[in-house]
């Protein structure tokens, strides 16, 4: 109510103040100046003659004769009333008469009329949006026939009549700044649309930094409470372009022609500047809305009550043409001013308001105040840094430990004889497919024997789902679905070599999950890290949805191209060409998410990607986190090499034998009479001269 009682008087002193040109004086001193009586001065009749020269007054009365107006003595009414006389004015009297009949607002659009024959360098092209409209036509207030006008309804229940060119005939901004520092906004703002760039709506903007007097810059906190159209509330949110934050609809609906009035609603935080002797707050009350003419724009300012301010100032114009003369400021009360434009405020032009108050009018921030403002400024840099931190540290002494071979990191898998070679000896050769047959043999799926001389594959069992998947595929490779036998000689060696290449592949692509699934860990750790930096940063920001899709979509290019700039290609042609293509779309990626938070905040997100995928490489390399399983390999085969004897006489040798012939222990392994039913490894090393 408070806001509504001075927005009223502000709108009604409009018009005791609209020729004062940025002068201050309070309403009272208004009401007592109107109340004076002021000394007419005679008029002063130009060319009247010379009494004594008769000529002069012959040739004076000729003219008046010639350009006095006839009129039809009916139209006189009755002349023998007292107050039958037909008065002729001059046309300076009548001029004067007219322009006191007029509103506040119509003097405002007539005085850009006489801007429009100034210089093109003082005002922007939009002015001319009145170019058709000639100055009697709308001092007349009429409907004219070439060019449409619309009726305005003002706030405080005046209506005008305005261009139906899109524009904003009036914009009332009401600051209340509490005694925290805050600023409570109230924003009124009366539209004409017609279908161009209001047609899905009025979009705001206003600047996400706010800069003091020595050019030191801070992030203002912008909270918005509601926007309602014509009174009904809309859905309307923040989104962060740059340095500007733009007030924008959720939902994109038509704005059909007409007039519209709408209200912004928001709570300003460190808008307010504090030096030594005074407190500052400044404002551009007209740049949320630079692509717009507005015709009258006011606004009103209002500190705690028992307040007062120690200055003010308003200044109207382009950047480097500011004049004082095209705004006036007026004391509402002792703690409030009004402040008006005297004439349109055209696009790119600014209406500054500029007051300065006492320091003990606003509450000292605190430690927990000041922290808040810094994470504000510097949130994103913060978390970022956290981030980047964690995930390096983590591994960095993780590394350490595996060098230090003290990392026991470890998972099950099913262990193939094939498998263990390539994971201690790094190749995958004929020995390991020879120890995947032996595998087989193990599982009682199939079995090697020799009859004539020659020796033959032989099928078991349909039942393999209880095989590993790469025994199961190299088994369907080898036997088709109507075979149950396969001899080895070098008529079949097409199938022995289409058998190795796929065993080989899948052995080597298995050896990567596995190193993927030791690495799993760390990969879960640092990316919940990166997804709570990106969380962190994102909750900060004025649209928290918005800046972590984008941060998302960042982190996802980012990682896809640094991913190609680490590919091995084959072609040293291919690398020339893609690797500066990758790192020319990462630093582009790098330097637009610097659009939405701190560049250096952008340059460690980068970073912490690339450290993710560089140690995630590390680890899973063959002397990464794979290191534990050789470690291990190495400790059974150093067993089956010293235990030969027992372990060939033991149960346990039909179960080693496949790893037996991997290692190249089958010389360590002779047949006996507890082994002669399950020996192949004589068969084995055949098989490996044949294929």
């Amino acid at each position: 109510m408070k806001k509504l009682f001075l927005a009223i008087c502000f709108t009604m002193c409009l018009l005791l103040v609209c020729r004062s040109f940025a002068e201050v004086s309070t309403i009272e001193e208004a009401e007592i100046e109107s109340r004076e009586p002021k000394a007419v001065e005679p008029i002063k009749l130009v060319g009247l003659p010379n009494p004594k020269n008769i000529r002069e007054v012959r040739a004076f009365f000729k003219k008046r004769f010639q350009t006095a107006i006839v009129s039809d003595s009916a139209d006189l009414g009755d002349l023998n009333k007292t107050n039958a006389m037909d008065i002729q004015h001059s046309s300076e009297y009548i001029a004067t008469m007219q322009e006191k009949k007029k509103s506040t607002f119509q003097k405002i659009y007539e005085r850009a009329l006489g801007r429009i024959d100034k210089p093109h360098a003082e005002f922007s092209p939009d002015t001319v949006f009145y170019e058709q409209v000639k100055k009697q036509d709308l001092a007349g207030n009429r409907q004219l026939p070439n060019i449409a006008v619309v009726p305005v309804k003002l706030p405080n229940g005046e209506k005008v009549l305005a261009p139906a060119r899109e524009h904003i005939p009036y914009l009332l901004v009401s600051y209340d700044i509490l005694p925290t520092g805050s600023v409570n906004v109230d924003e009124e703002v009366i539209v004409v649309a017609n279908g161009e760039k209001l047609k899905n709506g009025l979009l705001k903007l206003m600047p996400k930094f706010t800069t003091s007097r020595s050019k030191v810059k801070k992030k203002l906190d912008i909270t918005l409470l509601s926007v309602t159209l014509n009174g009904k509330e809309v859905p309307y949110r923040l989104t962060e372009i740059g340095n500007n934050i733009l007030f924008e609809p959720k939902k994109t609906e038509a704005l059909e022609p007409g007039v519209y009035t709408y209200r912004f609603k928001y709570l300003l935080d460190r808008k307010l500047w504090y030096y030594d002797e005074f407190t500052e707050f400044y404002t551009d009350i007209t740049s949320g809305y630079p692509n717009l003419v507005i015709g009258s724009a006011n606004a009103v300012v209002s500190v705690p009550d028992g307040k007062s301010f120690m200055s003010q100032l308003t200044m109207t114009g382009y950047p480097k043409y500011l004049a004082t003369n095209r705004s006036v400021i007026a004391h509402l009360s002792s703690n409030a001013l009004g402040f008006a434009s005297l004439t349109p405020v055209n696009a790119g032009e600014g209406m500054h308001i500029l007051t300065s108050l006492d320091k003990t009018v606003f509450n000292k921030p605190g430690l927990g105040q000041r922290f808040v403002w810094f994470i504000t400024d510097y949130g994103d840099i913060f978390f970022a840094i956290l981030g980047f931190l964690a995930i390096f540290l983590s591994y960095f002494f993780s590394w350490k430990m595996i060098k230090e071979n003290k990392s026991r990191l470890s998972i099950h898998f099913k262990q193939t004889a094939s498998l263990n070679r390539y994971i201690l000896k790094g190749i995958y050769d004929k020995r390991s497919f020879v120890s995947a047959l032996l595998d087989l043999v193990r599982y009682k799926t199939m079995d090697i024997i020799t009859e004539n001389k020659t020796i033959i594959l032989v099928k078991k069992t349909d039942q393999i789902q209880n095989l590993p998947l790469g025994l199961r595929k190299l088994l369907e490779m080898l036997f088709s679905r109507n075979d149950s036998s396969l001899e080895v000689k070098s008529k079949n060696n097409l199938k022995f070599d289409r058998a190795v290449s796929a065993h080989e592949k899948y052995i080597k692509r298995y050896f990567k999950f596995l190193a993927w699934r030791l690495n799993t860990f760390y990969l879960i750790f640092s990316l919940s890290m990166l997804a709570l930096t990106v969380l962190a940063i994102s909750y900060i920001a004025i649209n928290p949805l918005e800046t972590s899709l984008i941060l998302t979509s960042a982190i996802l290019t980012i990682m896809f191209y640094l991913w190609i700039l680490r590919y091995p290609f084959a072609s040293k042609l291919m690398k020339y060409i893609v690797w500066p293509l990758a790192g020319i779309f990462v630093l582009i990626t790098v330097m637009l998410l610097g659009v939405y938070v701190h560049f250096f905040c952008a340059l460690l997100i980068a970073a912490t990607v690339y450290v993710i995928l560089e140690y995630s490489s590390r680890l899973s390399a063959k002397n990464g986190l794979i290191k534990n399983k050789m470690l291990d390999l190495e400790k059974l085969k150093k067993y089956l090499s010293v235990n030969a004897p027992l372990i060939s006489k033991g149960v346990e040798f039909e179960i080693q034998q496949p790893n037996i012939f991997a290692f190249e222990l089958e010389d360590k392994y002779e047949p006996n009479t507890k082994n002669e039913e399950i020996y192949r490894l004589d068969l084995a090393k055949e098989i490996l001269k044949l294929i």
